[in-house]
């Protein structure tokens, strides 16, 4: 995440996020960061409010015990949220600019490396419905709903 053209405040009076809030669609994603600055990953506060227009929204505070530490956010994605029937809740997350001043020791980019782990295609589920499908069936019925729901906002 560079500093750039999409740090500036908009004319609602807020910088846009730099990738929306969303979820992910597997088992778990871990997120890598470095120490940069200009942009901070957020977490919903309410994990059962999954409208992110109307959620309040946490800094996800990254420690750094020492200068060079690697720093890991692991997300709990959809099918194991789905799969543990609600007791793991998907993580809704977005990044967000920060104001970076080209003067300032602040003004590195940061950047993260994101692993998503889910299972082999074939590998079937058993959903707390009963329902038995393949990780493959459930990951594009995940999608095609995601869809609809972008399609009719």
């Amino acid at each position: 995440y560079q500093p750039g053209s999409r740090h500036k405040i908009g004319s609602k009076g807020y910088m846009r996020p730099l990738v929306s809030a969303h979820t992910d669609v597997g088992m778990i994603t871990m997120l890598h960061f470095d120490h940069g600055k200009c942009a901070s990953l957020q977490r919903a506060a309410h994990a059962s409010n999954t409208d992110p227009e109307n959620n309040e929204w946490i800094d996800v505070n990254l420690p750094s015990i020492l200068e060079d530490d690697p720093v890991f956010v692991v997300n709990v994605g959809d099918c194991l949220s789905e799969l543990s029937g609600g007791s793991l809740r998907s993580t809704m997350h977005r990044v967000i600019p920060r104001p970076c001043p080209a003067t300032s020791e602040n003004d590195a980019a940061r950047t993260c490396l994101a692993l998503f782990v889910g299972l082999e295609p074939s590998a079937p589920l058993v959903l707390p419905s009963g329902e038995v499908l393949s990780y493959e069936k459930w990951r594009q019925q995940r999608i095609a709903r995601a869809a609809a729901v972008l399609k009719n906002n």
